[in-house]
């Protein structure tokens, strides 16, 4: 199965944001991005909740070129759904080139410094860390966005898009699992005026590294 709703992306320019207090442990830790989009405003809800556990968030920051979101870049202001398929735009932090961690990435460190590693490094590596941690990386994507691309799934009521972060590898039985899929994971990219792309991507410890042709964790 994939996302109920469907998947796709919303571009748009940014309004505003703001974050949860974190002071709260019945919830989960959200940043929810407004987006204008024409004349319309889509509230986006990016789930940063690390479940109180030091390694339970996971998260990369990536530099791209315009080239590299071509089936994208160039989109009207506005939710457009796209194919769970290589090719059109979708994405998928396992099996795209453009998002596969390198051998060199493999490891998944804590978050001591700005997670925007240096091109020169080879590698963009994935970062762990608290909730307010992984923001500060979100945040310089939203700052220096002239143009925002927002992937995951379409509020069923209303505008705005939600599971902001890798749509696959739950385990199987848990509540996320029915909607594990390929080609559907989510992200925040920002445009720059100097044409670099920044992406923000995420995802939860629990989440597997390796899946199946139905986004489900592999066993080998």
């Amino acid at each position: 199965m994939s996302l109920i709703d469907g998947y796709g992306v919303l571009v748009g320019t940014l309004h505003s944001y703001e974050c949860d207090s974190g002071r709260s442990d019945t919830e989960y830790y959200h940043c929810t991005i407004l987006v204008r989009a024409g004349s319309a405003l889509f509230r986006c809800a990016v789930d940063l909740d690390s479940k109180k556990q030091k390694d339970g968030l996971q998260w990369r920051v990536l530099r791209i070129s315009r080239n590299d979101l071509e089936a994208v870049v160039d989109l009207s202001p506005g939710w457009h759904m796209l194919v769970s398929e290589r090719g059109g735009g979708a994405l998928d932090y396992l099996r795209s080139p453009l998002l596969r961690s390198t051998q060199e990435c493999l490891h998944v460190r804590e978050r001591t410094e700005p997670g925007v590693a240096d091109p020169a490094e080879g590698c963009f590596p994935w970062f762990y860390g608290s909730s307010l941690e992984a923001f500060r990386d979100l945040e310089p994507v939203l700052k220096r966005a002239v143009k925002l691309f927002v992937f995951g799934e379409p509020f069923r009521v209303g505008k705005g898009v939600h599971n902001i972060h890798q749509n696959q590898g739950d385990p199987v039985g848990s509540r996320w699992s029915p909607e594990n899929g390929i080609w559907q994971d989510g992200a925040v990219a920002g445009l720059t005026a100097s044409g670099e792309i920044l992406m923000f991507i995420s995802r939860f410890r629990t989440q597997a590294t390796k899946t199946d042709s139905r986004g489900k964790p592999s066993v080998s």
